[in-house]
């Protein structure tokens, strides 16, 4: 599987958990975003992300795409310690399968192609 494949996948992936967190979950996930000021973060952070996954993909920058794809590898292990906290958003298997998918394909990325 070629380089921009697996950047590509990586990136599906974490825009597939993102949306899955914030459109298909029933309730409010993010507590603290329900105030116009949590919104307006929150569709900060929307931006931002969507953003760089944008400029990625439009200059090909590899710093760029290794960087997100080191943010999956480590994004894994962020969910991983949170797993036990009360409102922990992510415990669905779907949410699960996002978020290790993105870090399989991150990692997978940025293994040097001599190596695969």
């Amino acid at each position: 599987m070629g380089t921009q494949s697996l950047y590509r996948l990586t990136a599906a992936c974490l825009i597939a958990h993102e949306l899955e967190l914030l459109l298909l979950r029933e309730g409010n996930v993010f507590q603290g975003f329900a105030t116009p000021v949590g919104q307006a973060m929150l569709c900060a952070h929307l931006a931002i992300v969507l953003g760089m996954f944008i400029v990625a993909e439009v200059t090909r920058n590899a710093l760029i795409r290794m960087g997100l794809c080191v943010f999956a590898v480590l994004h894994v292990g962020l969910h991983w310690l949170c797993r036990h906290d009360p409102v922990y958003p992510a415990a669905s298997v779907i949410s699960w399968v996002l978020i290790l998918l993105a870090g399989l394909f991150g990692a997978a990325y940025l293994v040097p192609q001599k190596a695969r």
